[in-house]
């Protein structure tokens, strides 16, 4: 299956390093791509990046509602209208904040098998494609707040709805 990976804790310089372009199908980012799943899936996520377990890669992994999406070198193709809800991240635990993104998103990136294809994203798979996006680029969300928005959900349990 693959193997988990040690997830990389902000102020880590590598999560905001350059990226580099991936060339799908390969044997070897088959294995990233397998260890990148079980980490995310171990940890509770719904999205990894790449750099967020130390690869410099514009690869990032997906799971939202049991769909697994696999996209490398991903690009925004057409935001909607924006929309606010929380958000948090991997690689800053225990902390969440209310985010403004687009509320429907369309990308374009390649697949596992290296085929460059569409995905429609609305809702929360819309909020992780841009999550994830900015990850490659080297933005955290905290980046698009005021750090005096952070709560710590150690304190202070956010409840959906």
């Amino acid at each position: 299956m693959g193997t988990p990976q040690r997830i990389l804790i902000d102020p880590e310089p590598r999560l905001r390093a350059p990226t580099r372009a991936v060339r799908l199908p390969d044997k070897g980012l088959r294995r990233l791509i397998d260890d990148m799943v079980v980490t995310m899936r171990k940890a509770g996520g719904v999205g990894l990046a790449a750099p967020q377990i130390g690869e410099p890669l514009r690869l990032a992994v997906i799971e939202v509602k049991g769909l697994l999406t696999v996209i490398g070198n991903p690009a925004v193709v057409r935001t909607g209208r924006p929309a606010v809800d929380w958000e948090g991240c991997l690689s800053i635990p225990d902390r969440v904040a209310q985010v403004r993104r687009a509320a429907e998103i369309v990308i374009v990136a390649d697949d596992i098998e290296g085929r460059r294809v569409r995905h429609r994203g609305t809702g929360l798979l819309a909020r992780v494609f841009q999550h994830e996006i900015d990850h490659l680029a080297g933005r955290l969300y905290i980046d698009l707040i005021d750090l005096s928005e952070l709560v710590d959900t150690r304190l202070h349990p956010i409840r959906p709805g």
